[in-house]
């Protein structure tokens, strides 16, 4: 059966945006070549988003009054700690991102994941005095074992999956975690090719993609939307205008939409879901 949701006060659409803050110790995602073990002008690249891009997002967030989701790798977060507790502070969540983006899950033994996860979840806690909630692994990559080891952590929600359109609670090891399924509105890795493209572009996607969940929720199927940019990509300028235009088009419906944290969705599907089903890694 198809699964539904229904949001707090009868609202049509779930609509968030999320940063990704990430950092690396070989290269990043710009010119990236294998023959070079440790890529600096590709690390330089990716430091942009803690040096500059973060808070021009910041700015941008706070001018149009919304909270976002933030992917904080642990270095990162240790790099760039004032930026951290500046989001902190202003009151958007701090969410598990791994270490770096240079490893991922499926890199690892189990062991070595449970590792990965409390390491991380430290350099956060420390830093911003409260222990991160919500887990979104590098690239979304996990393994059977990944889940579970976020449940039996403490963990309220994952993002990693991508295989629905609403949230859902699953039980796992004997306990409850809501998944929030990753989507594919807006994501400016994919939009940025490789600095070709601008924030029209990807602004567009955006907007012909909110379009069409909202007529979906005014037929009576409530839904979710969210933004993604990262840092590095979507704080540059000619990008983060779209990212502004996205959270703009979206305050035009204020009135009728729910604009949650990742962690109030975790919250509110967690009390609102009598029988969780059984976590499937497979489906």
């Amino acid at each position: 059966m198809r699964r539904s949701i229904q949001w707090p006060g009868n609202k049509l659409l779930a609509c968030t945006f999320t940063i990704a803050l990430e950092a690396f110790r070989k290269s990043g995602r710009f010119k990236r070549d294998p023959k070079i073990p440790v890529n600096l002008c590709s690390i330089s690249h990716a430091n942009y988003g803690g040096n500059a891009g973060i808070w021009r997002l910041m700015e941008i967030l706070e001018r149009n009054h919304v909270r976002a989701m933030i992917l904080a790798n642990g270095l990162a977060v240790q790099k760039w700690p004032d930026a951290v507790r500046a989001l902190h502070q202003a009151g958007h969540e701090i969410a598990g991102h791994g270490m770096t983006n240079d490893i991922d899950m499926t890199d690892l033994t189990p062991a070595q994941q449970l590792e990965e996860i409390r390491t991380s979840t430290k350099i956060i806690q420390d830093t911003i005095g409260a222990r991160p909630v919500g887990w979104f692994g590098p690239g979304g990559l996990h393994t059977e074992e990944t889940l579970g080891l976020l449940a039996d952590e403490g963990y309220l929600w994952s993002a990693d999956l991508c295989d629905d359109d609403v949230p859902y609670v699953v039980r796992v090891n004997g306990k409850r975690i809501c998944i929030i399924p990753k989507s594919w509105y807006a994501n400016d890795w994919r939009a940025w090719g490789e600095g070709a493209s601008n924030g029209a572009t990807f602004f567009t996607g955006y907007k012909e993609g909110f379009e069409f969940v909202y007529e979906e929720a005014c037929r009576g199927r409530p839904g979710m939307i969210d933004g993604l940019v990262h840092a590095e990509l979507g704080g540059r300028p000619y990008m983060a205008v779209g990212f502004e235009n996205m959270i703009k088009l979206t305050n035009q419906h204020r009135s009728e939409i729910w604009q949650p944290t990742y962690r109030e969705i975790a919250e509110y599907c967690l009390a609102t879901t009598k029988d969780a089903e059984e976590y499937k890694p497979y489906g």
